[in-house]
């Protein structure tokens, strides 16, 4: 017993080092054990809980390891018995709320707690990821998305949003680290890859995020300016995301409503009427149709007001500035204002 109660005392303590800086030395070999530890003291709390003679010795030597840490580690959290229920996940905070956790371990992290996919068709979810996804979503606290606008986000690309916000959240408290969390971005952008959960995807469902804190605010301002430098991936988001996501972005910031008309525009540049067809057609590297265009602007005219009409008085000045003209085929948003209308 003496040697379950040594590893329980262990475990605790490397909760504890997990808040710390000495955690900037810890890599993928270091992390994968500590898990393996922590996921030992569910074992343990799942085994012996409903025991009272052991229960009452693992409450003990918890309170003793508490009392020690609270000498040794600033802000340490103490560690119930109930908490060794979830003691991987307690794990997961302490690191991502750490400043001083090494991009590597946090793009091993991203990996490890998020889905890359929802299960559809003859795929199957192992249970077990299930669970930590849902108890990754309730332990990085109270992110909440607009159900209307992200059915075309998987359940993995919410995770990692949430943990990208805690992440961006915890360096930004430290004074100073507006270049250490711009250069965080710029790692996973390198690391990023196409489909349902690219950092496009990921950035879009973190910003639907309806958390008004100001720590989750000033989260949500820095991916956006970042994403004003990065015009490649901010074009490539306007391009991939649905109309629907869009719209939604669009209604809750201004910065992104600017940049998605810019690719609107520039798609709409592309675009060339045949006239023998009488249709606007694109050219071979483009994946923007006029139908597709029409679609966008559709989804951001139905929207309502004050976007509708901002919708319309955008499309009124394009008109008049490709010269107002009234015939079909002259102009894309001549078209396209007789289609709304």
């Amino acid at each position: 017993m003496e040697a379950v109660l040594h590893n329980l005392e262990s475990t605790v303590e490397l909760l504890g080092v997990s808040q710390t800086e000495m955690v900037s030395a810890w890599d993928g070999e270091t992390v994968d054990r500590a898990f393996q530890w922590a996921q030992y003291c569910e074992h343990l709390h799942t085994r012996f809980h409903t025991n009272p003679s052991v229960r009452a010795a693992l409450e003990s030597r918890l309170h003793e390891t508490n009392q020690l840490l609270a000498h040794t580690v600033v802000g340490a959290r103490c560690v119930t018995l109930s908490d060794l229920a979830q003691c991987r996940h307690r794990l997961l905070i302490g690191l991502l709320k750490n400043p001083a956790t090494p991009h590597p371990v946090i793009k091993s992290l991203l990996d490890k707690f998020g889905l890359a996919e929802d299960a559809g068709g003859d795929q199957r979810v192992e249970l077990s990821d299930l669970s930590a996804c849902r108890s990754a979503c309730k332990l990085l606290g109270d992110f909440t998305v607009n159900r209307k606008s992200d059915s075309d986000l998987s359940a993995g690309t919410h995770v990692h949003a949430m943990m990208l916000l805690q992440r961006v959240q915890a360096i930004l408290s430290q004074p100073g680290n507006l270049d250490y969390a711009t250069k965080l971005l710029d790692s996973l952008l390198e690391d990023s890859g196409e489909g349902p959960d690219s950092l496009g995807a990921l950035i879009a469902a973190a910003l639907l995020s309806t958390d008004t804190t100001s720590e989750n605010t000033a989260a949500q301002d820095l991916l956006l300016d970042w994403l004003e430098g990065h015009d490649g991936l901010l074009h490539s988001m306007c391009q991939s995301l649905s109309p629907e996501l869009c719209t939604r972005l669009s209604q809750q910031w201004t910065k992104f409503r600017l940049a998605y008309w810019d690719s609107l525009k520039r798609s709409a540049s592309s675009l060339e009427y045949d006239v023998s067809n009488g249709l606007w057609t694109q050219p071979r590297d483009s994946p923007v149709s006029f139908l597709t265009l029409s679609d966008r602007v559709k989804s951001l005219w139905s929207s309502g007001s004050p976007l509708k009409d901002e919708t319309e008085e955008q499309l009124v000045a394009l008109k008049q500035a490709d010269g107002d003209f009234e015939v079909k085929g002259l102009s894309v948003w001549t078209d396209l204002l007789v289609q709304l209308k």
